[in-house]
């Protein structure tokens, strides 16, 4: 029988925007309890009053999850609303650009406090109230969490970092019967106005992907949201993924050709 997200009580980080806000609609129309979170209150605001307007039942935490006092804020709030929490989506994250010689030391340390510490510190907050309800807690990755790559390095190391944790916590957890589940979401739509951090640490703005293989972001939610029903280990997400993976994998020497061929070809545009 297939895990229900209805009536669950689902806390999903980075929800403001782009993938997490498509997801907090989805699971909204599925019937799930919704407590979205993001940075910046304004978009946050923006987003559950379009979730309200839906019909869907959702409340606001504004903060940074990369705060120790934050998440406990977040916790606490949702246990005060809800009374409970069924399902955690780490989904917050931030990439960077750059050659990581030059990066500086308050990039690296922001791109995993980011993408890795906010994620396992949450989760070790969340963990005794997911263990109550045998639900789910699932780690949003990336396909360069499969291997390093050039100008995002230390992006890739932070996206590796989910799936030792992940894999860490399920035997650990083993016998509490709960959900950890790791997604690799690969080249999808990037939202109007997003930014990547620069290796001296100004905002990179990103450019629009098109393409017959760009995934949007309600495929990659639909495919998120299906982990969690069939409470799936480990998904990656469109045939394009899956194709890299199974080379990485088993043909690690041609990735590792054809990467060091395309990073000749775009290195000048880092130096």
């Amino acid at each position: 029988m297939k895990y229900s997200v209805s009536e669950k009580v689902v806390v999903i980080t980075g929800s403001s925007m782009g993938i997490g806000k498509s997801l907090a609609n989805l699971l909204g129309r599925s019937k799930a309890k919704l407590v979205i979170n993001g940075r910046d209150k304004e978009k946050l605001l923006a987003t559950e009053k379009e979730l309200k307007n839906l019909g869907y039942e959702v409340i606001h935490f504004s903060g940074d999850v990369t705060q120790e006092a934050e998440c406990k804020n977040l916790v606490a709030a949702t246990l005060q609303h809800f009374g409970r929490i069924d399902i955690l989506i780490n989904n917050a994250g931030v990439s960077m650009r750059g050659i990581t010689e030059q990066l500086s030391p308050e990039v690296i340390s922001t791109v995993f406090k980011v993408n890795a510490i906010a994620p396992v510190m949450l989760t070790q907050m969340v963990l005794p109230h997911i263990r109550k309800t045998k639900g789910s807690i699932v780690f949003i990755s990336s396909l360069t969490g499969f291997r390093g790559l050039p100008f995002i390095g230390v992006y890739c190391a932070a996206k590796m970092a989910l799936t030792a944790i992940a894999e860490s916590l399920r035997i650990e957890n083993h016998s509490s019967e709960i959900h950890i589940g790791v997604v690799h979401v690969g080249y999808t739509e990037i939202e109007q106005g997003k930014t990547a951090i620069g290796a001296d640490g100004k905002p990179v703005s990103l450019q629009e992907r098109k393409g017959f293989f760009t995934a949007t972001t309600e495929q990659v939610s639909k495919k998120i949201m299906q982990s969690i029903l069939i409470r799936k280990k480990r998904t990656i997400i469109g045939a394009p993924g899956k194709l890299y993976y199974f080379l990485v994998r088993y043909f690690p020497g041609l990735v590792e050709w054809m990467v060091r061929s395309s990073y000749q070809k775009t290195k000048k545009f880092y130096q």
